[in-house]
Parts: structure tokens; C-alpha cells; sequence
């Protein structure tokens, strides 16, 4: 009988074990009288244990690679596209707070803030796809007239979510047709800004060494200021505006809009407001900063010189009235955005009219230390007021001679005289004494120098000072490799030889003698100003140095300097509407060149209300360059400006 299933079986033969397919394993099967398997098992595909292993590596390997990319999704890169998310319906806007004004001390404005606008591009807002965003730059570029290139260089390495400025100092009537233009245009928005205006840049340049100027910060600055300070801010770069910068600047706000799928402003979600920065008057006085800085200007140019300053300030409170320094620049030109062609041209210029020779420079003293050694020569018992020395026209040490300014000397010369007349035989005795005679020495004369202040820096509130030089016998051994010899110490006394001051420090040490033995420190903030007017947190005079020497030495001092003003080297001011005192100097330099011209003091000769001090550069002798532009500001202002002030 054949078997019903396998017709080719013989129903007699033993059943063998089948064997389906290769890959199959083999399967045992028992069949009864009607063909039908009473048993019957079937494995499937046989794997083996390796397999398994390898398969199960696999999965948990791949669910490793799930996990790790879900977290880094979740908690390293969440904000990031939390963000990007947040910036489809939501835009941050900076709200720049206003800078401080700048005022005068009779409230006459110097620096304020005239409205401008910007275009700014923030860079994770850009079409992603290469091709587009190039369209888009391009575009971008030829509305602002500039150049693609231009605009990715303005963006490279910035905050891809901040606004960054790629074209700035747009007028009012090009910001009209842009704003058109821009609508709707992703990325990029049409902003107002502010920028520094100087109302006197132009009539009054010496001003911009005092004010400074602003500019756009830069990546270092931005790293330096933290937090407070953003990517697009104005910062004051030098002066006051530099100074002061953390007062004026104010703080920054922030302002968060909602928007639309093409960018536009629909509504503000949140807003923290701007704080505007302080307003502040400073110790100047404008009017009488141009009249110093067209004397000295006239001066110069009938002398055929460009080089000199003025420094005019408060002996009762260190307060700078006036600070000249010319040649000078214009700082609107550097607040506008000067061009690289200028700036080259204001570096490359030999009279240098960015330094500021009141603060920078630093010259020798020539006469106008003489005052300093007559107080140190009194307070040390060395000479008394009446002590007379006889000039017959120079002192001779050996092979060397060291004359008197004037042909056959001066004669008998008291304390009152050499200042007057300006006797050097006098100081070279006092200072470093003469045959029988003994001087104070090197010792005591740098002592009281720097007493007085020279060698150091005055503090005043401007940055950039020097602070002058005084040699030492040590030091002249140690850098020089030379013994100090008497005639260092009588090139000293009279202001010559290595010594070296700022005309600051002269203006410094001029106002111990004006106000009686006080020495206040210099400065330009006088206070803050409200919006009602109100003056708050008014500096007070700060004392640096005072009895220095007694009062009866200062005394004797002043009437040596008055009597210059009477009888000797600075007689010019003896026409003056109030009587006033100060000493000339003449400070020799170099061999092939004109000495420098000093004048230094003050006026009214009791009760004092300015202190003055003039540098011509070259200017030959002090009574007949710097003198005369004493005199001129000096009668302007107490003929004039003090009537109009007194009035008020």
C-alpha cells in the first residue's frame, strides 16, 4: 500500500529520516496506516551560540548609540535648539541706554548725543543653505553699497544669536529709503543708534585732548568689561570719555518681541529699561580754554613755532580750569569714524597732535625749579632771606665754567633778587654750595624734589600721565657709570642737566606757593548732574602734600616771585588789572636747537583763583615766548570773564 503523502515510498520499507534543505536541520517524523505523522518536530533555521552573542552585541551596541545622541540632544545641545526654537516666535532686542552729557562748569555742553542708525545681521538667522545665504549677503550688500565680503568679514567669529553692526553712521535720509527696503528681510534689521557729538572739536580742538572720543568696542575691551557690555556698545577711548567711562555709559536694556514667520515685530513679550549713564560737569572752563588756546596759537605762530601747551587751574581746589595742548586733533572726526588716510596722516605728523604735552611731555624745568630750591635752601637753615651772594657773571670749578644768563653777573643777590632776576650764580651756591659756602646737596635737593612731587605722578584724573624724571647720585653711577660731580648738582639747581617734569607737575608744584603751602591734587571732575540740574557727589579738594617747609619760607618765596612780576623776567604782567607774581624759565635741551620757554604763576597775588603755566617748545627764552601768553589770557580773563561770571 502507497502511502497517501509519498506515493513514492513503498508501505513495507522502513521509514528513513528526512532531510529537507541544507540549512535545515534534520527532522524525525513516524506516519500511521493512513499516512497522517503522529509525531512530528520542526526547529526552524538553526543558530548557533556565537550568532546569538554577536546578534545581541548588536542590538545593545545600537541602543548605546540611541541613548548617547538622545542625551546629548536633551542635555548638551537642549538649549541650543531650545533656543533656536524660542527665536521662530521671539526676538531679544538691545536697548542702548543714553551716554552722559558732558558739561562745562558754567553748564555750557560739551559733548552729547545726536541720533544715527545702523544695519546689524544676526548670523543664526541667515538661510541656512549655502547658495541662499549667499543671494541674501548679496543682495544685503548691494542695498548698503558695500560688499559681501565686507559683510562676512563684519560677522566672522561673532555670537551667531547677537546682532552685529556691518554698516554704521547712516544719515537720516538714507535710513528712510533702507528701512523700505529691508522689510521682511530675514536677519537683518534697520536699528537706532546714538553717536558722541563735541560742540567744540572744530573752534576749540585743544578740548579733544581733555574729552577724549568714543568708538566701537573692541573684541579685547569687550572681553575686559564682562557682562555690562555688549558686542555693538560705544566706549569712551581716551580723556574723560575713558575716565569716566563705567559712569557715562549707563546699562544696557532688554527688550523681547514676539514675531512673525518673516521676522516682523508683532508684540513685546518682556522689557528690562535702559539706565542712562551720569551726566557730568567737569572743572573746565570753555570759554577760557579757547581764549589759552588761541593765545598760545597766536604766540606760536608770530615766533614760527607749533609746539607748546597751557595748563590753568584752581589753587583753592586742584580743579584744571583749562587744558591746552597743540597742535591738536578733532575728536568728531575720530566719533564719526575716521578714515584710515587720516589717521595715518595724524601719526605721521612730526608735531605729533595726538600727544598731549601738558600730561606726556617731559622736559627739563630750566628756571622754573628755582622756587624749590630757595624753600628747601630756607627750611634747611642754609640761606635766611636776606643771605646775599655776590654774581659777577658765573661760578669756575676747575676746567669747567657755569655761568649767569647775563654778561658780568648780577651783582649783591638776596633771596628776592635770584628769584626776580633769575640769578643762577645764587642757586648754584645754594645748591651745591661754593668754596667756604655749603649748599644743600644732591641728597637734599632730590629729597625735597620729590617733596614737591617731581619723579612722581600727580594722580590726576586723566590716564596716560608721565611722571618726569630726578636723578640720583646712584643712579648716575649704576646707568651712566660716572661719578656724580658738583656741576650735576648745580645743572640740577637750576633745572638742567638729566632732570626732566611735565607741565602739569610745574602747575602742581606752582600752586603751594599760590595758596600759602597746600599741594591739591589735579582733576577735571567737579559732579555728577541730574536731570532737574541738581549737582550731586561734588569732588572736594584733595590734599597730596602740605607743610612741606614753614610758612614763613613759603612767604619769602611768594614775595621773590611778585617781585619778578615788579622788577624782573616776568615784568610783562606788571600792567595786569590784578597784581600777580611767577617766575620765567629758559630750559636748554639740545645744542642745535632754541631752548625751551617756561612761565609759571598766578593771579591775584593774595587770594589767588588761577594758577598758569606755559610751555613753548623752542621758544627761546620764557620772558619773551610764554610771558606774553600769560599776559594775554590772564587780562582777558580778569578784564572780562570774572565780570561776566561775577554777574551770574
Amino acid at each position: 500500500m502507497k502511502s497517501k503523502f509519498f506515493p513514492f515510498l513503498d508501505e513495507g520499507l522502513p521509514r528513513p529520516a528526512v532531510r529537507s534543505r541544507d540549512r535545515f536541520a534534520w527532522v524525525e517524523s513516524s506516519f500511521d496506516e493512513r499516512g497522517t505523522s503522529s509525531k512530528q518536530e520542526f526547529l526552524g533555521i538553526s543558530v548557533g551560540e556565537k550568532k546569538i552573542k554577536i546578534v545581541f552585541l548588536a542590538i545593545v551596541f545600537l541602543f548605546g548609540v540611541f541613548f548617547i545622541r538622545s542625551a546629548q540632544l536633551q542635555a548638551f545641545q537642549g538649549t541650543s535648539f531650545s533656543l533656536l526654537a524660542d527665536r521662530n516666535k521671539n526676538k531679544t532686542v538691545l536697548v542702548t541706554a543714553h551716554r552722559g552729557i558732558l558739561y562745562d562748569r558754567h553748564l555750557t555742553p560739551l559733548a552729547w548725543n545726536v541720533p544715527s542708525f545702523a544695519v546689524t545681521v544676526t548670523p543664526a538667522d541667515l538661510p541656512k543653505d549655502p547658495e541662499q545665504k549667499k543671494q541674501a549677503l548679496s543682495h544685503l550688500a548691494s542695498l548698503l553699497g558695500t560688499t559681501t565680503g565686507s559683510i562676512e568679514k563684519s560677522l566672522a567669529g561673532k555670537n551667531l544669536f547677537q546682532p552685529s553692526i556691518v554698516k554704521e553712521r547712516i544719515g537720516y535720509d538714507a535710513s528712510l529709503g533702507l528701512s523700505v527696503a529691508l522689510e521682511g528681510v530675514p536677519a537683518v534689521n534697520l536699528v537706532v543708534e546714538e553717536r558722541r557729538e563735541y560742540g567744540f572739536s572744530s573752534s576749540t580742538p585743544s578740548l579733544s585732548h581733555v574729552l577724549g572720543y568714543t568708538g566701537r568696542i573692541s573684541e579685547e575691551e569687550l572681553v575686559a568689561k564682562g557682562v555690562a557690555y555688549h558686542l555693538n556698545d560705544v566706549i569712551g577711548k581716551e580723556g574723560v570719555e575713558l575716565s569716566y567711562e563705567e559712569s557715562i555709559h549707563g546699562t544696557t536694556g532688554v527688550r523681547t518681541v514676539e514675531v512673525d514667520a518673516l521676522g516682523r515685530e508683532k508684540q513685546v513679550v518682556s522689557e528690562d529699561v535702559p539706565i542712562d549713564g551720569y551726566n557730568i560737569v567737569l572743572t573746565l572752563d570753555q570759554k577760557l580754554q579757547k581764549v589759552a588756546e588761541r593765545a598760545l596759537s597766536e604766540t606760536m605762530k608770530k615766533m614760527g613755532k607749533k609746539r607748546g601747551a597751557v595748563i590753568i587751574s584752581d589753587p583753592r581746589t586742584g580743579g584744571i580750569r583749562a587744558l591746552v595742548s597743540l597742535p591738536a586733533y578733532k575728536n568728531n572726526d575720530f566719533a564719526r569714524g575716521i578714515s584710515s588716510q587720516a589717521y595715518s596722516e595724524l601719526l605721521s605728523d612730526p608735531s605729533r597732535p595726538l600727544f598731549n604735552r601738558a600730561l606726556y611731555g617731559e622736559y627739563p624745568s630750566g628756571s622754573t625749579i628755582k622756587p624749590l630750591v630757595a624753600a628747601a635752601a630756607l627750611q634747611e637753615g642754609v640761606v635766611t632771606p636776606s643771605t646775599t651772594v655776590r654774581s659777577t657773571g658765573g661760578l669756575r670749578i676747575g676746567e669747567w665754567y657755569f655761568p649767569d644768563w647775563k654778561s658780568g653777573g648780577h651783582g649783591t643777590t638776596n633771596l628776592a633778587k635770584a628769584l626776580a632776576q633769575s640769578v643762577n650764580t645764587y642757586f648754584y651756591m645754594v645748591g651745591g654750595g661754593y668754596g667756604e659756602f655749603k649748599g644743600l646737596g644732591v641728597e637734599k635737593l632730590v629729597s625735597y624734589f620729590q617733596k614737591f612731587g617731581l619723579g612722581t605722578l600727580t594722580g590726576i584724573d586723566l590716564f596716560g600721565e608721565r611722571d618726569g624724571f630726578v636723578p640720583t647720585q646712584k643712579w648716575k653711577e649704576e646707568v651712566k657709570n660716572e661719578p656724580w660731580y658738583v656741576g650735576d648738582t648745580y645743572h640740577i639747581a637750576i633745572g638742567q642737566g638729566d632732570i626732566v617734569v611735565t607741565p602739569l607737575q610745574v602747575n602742581a608744584f606752582t600752586q603751594y606757593f599760590a595758596n600759602g603751602g597746600v599741594n591739591y591734587r589735579p582733576h577735571f571732575f567737579e559732579s555728577f548732574l541730574d536731570e532737574s540740574g541738581e549737582r550731586g557727589d561734588v569732588r572736594k579738594p584733595e590734599v597730596m602734600k602740605e607743610k612741606i617747609v614753614d610758612t614763613r619760607h613759603v612767604e619769602a618765596v611768594r614775595e621773590g616771585l611778585r617781585e619778578a612780576v615788579v622788577s624782573g623776567s616776568a615784568r610783562r604782567l606788571s600792567t595786569l588789572p590784578v597784581a600777580s607774581a611767577g617766575k620765567t624759565g629758559t630750559a636748554q635741551w639740545h645744542s642745535g636747537k632754541s631752548p625751551h620757554a617756561w612761565f609759571t604763576g598766578w593771579a591775584p597775588y593774595e587770594n589767588p583763583e588761577l594758577v598758569i603755566t606755559v610751555l613753548v617748545e623752542e621758544g627761546e627764552e620764557g620772558s619773551r615766548a610764554a610771558t606774553p601768553v600769560a599776559y594775554d589770557i590772564l587780562k582777558w580773563y580778569f578784564s572780562e570773564r570774572k565780570k561776566s561770571i561775577d554777574k551770574k
